[in-house]
């Protein structure tokens, strides 16, 4: 049987799935998308390229489609039993994605955020697709935590390391690097010395990248939402966030954070609110209450650069 999977090449939840589906298939194509209109474009390409009728089962993990998109897939008779989706970001459930069959999108699970490597994890564990192992579970765990931002409420630094991890050495390593470890080590799961090193170095960079962030800051009110301003490279916009959010003397509700090298706007309260969210849908992006989006895409560049510098 031949799978393709897309999913979020960006992060650890998106990594979690690809390292999942490794472990499950012997036969499985991924194609990875660095945000939403990323993988529009590239799932229309294999949709109007003929390709995506080749394959038995097509799984879209940690990212969803647009409606338009959706609503012509799943009315396509040769594909609309073999996509499978997992989500968990309110944009994707507010959507009304979870009307289609196949389509598992939730943003808690018996009241716990969950991720779309959970999702993902519990549909191959249900279908015996995966030989589950403590060390499979504990890691599936551990990019939960970490992709909800909860690593800090269970003082896991382990979960915080595998983002850094990632970013350290990149998809292809880290992939194979977990792969390789959850293969050896059934009972626990743990990093061994080369990637702990590797971690150490990496959190020596982040250091610097944060201090390159503070030299700019822009204050705005954008639609009655106090933003700081800054620009970031995109794999440090979690790192960075966190530093705003335990220094927001100024009180403000969220930090937008400019990508260029993702062509993404990464927009992160620093209080409990859902302003992330609106803010981003208000411009074409989505996500979770506290953790969305906004892709710098063509149609709104302009609209969002003259919002926040006021041209």
């Amino acid at each position: 049987m031949k799978r393709l999977l897309f999913t979020h090449g960006a992060d650890i939840d998106g990594m979690g799935s690809a390292i999942l589906a490794r472990l499950a298939f012997v036969d499985i194509d991924i194609i990875y998308a660095r945000n939403v209109s990323d993988l529009e474009v590239k799932f229309i390409n294999e949709y109007e390229s003929g390709r995506l009728y080749e394959y038995d089962i097509v799984y879209i993990t940690d990212l969803s489609l647009k409606m338009d998109i959706a609503d012509k897939v799943y009315s396509d008779e040769k594909l609309k039993d073999k996509l499978y989706l997992f989500d968990h970001h309110e944009t994707a459930l507010s959507s009304g994605l979870n009307k289609y069959n196949n389509v598992n999108v939730h943003v808690e699970l018996n009241g716990v955020k969950t991720c779309g490597t959970e999702l993902f994890y519990l549909y191959l564990k249900e279908n015996e697709y995966l030989n589950d192992t403590i060390a499979i579970s504990e890691f599936v765990e551990k990019v939960r935590r970490e992709d909800n931002w909860e690593w800090e409420n269970y003082d896991d630094i382990v979960a915080h390391d595998l983002a850094i991890l990632f970013n350290a050495i990149g998809i292809e390593r880290f992939v194979a690097s977990m792969v390789e470890l959850l293969k050896e080590e059934k009972d626990a799961f743990k990093l061994n010395d080369t990637l702990i090193n590797e971690v150490e170095n990496k959190k020596e960079k982040i250091k610097m990248a944060i201090e390159s962030s503070k030299r700019f800051v822009r204050k705005e009110i954008i639609d009655g939402i106090k933003t700081l301003i800054v620009f970031i490279t995109y794999e440090y916009r979690n790192d960075v966030a966190d530093y705003f959010k335990k220094n927001n003397d100024i009180d403000f509700d969220v930090v937008a954070m400019i990508a260029l090298d993702n062509d993404q706007i990464s927009i992160r309260s620093l209080k409990s609110n859902n302003y992330a969210r609106i803010l981003a849908e208000k411009y074409g992006g989505g996500g979770h209450d506290t953790a969305a989006a906004i892709p710098l895409d063509y149609n709104n560049k302009s609209k969002i650069v003259d919002t926040l510098f006021n041209f």
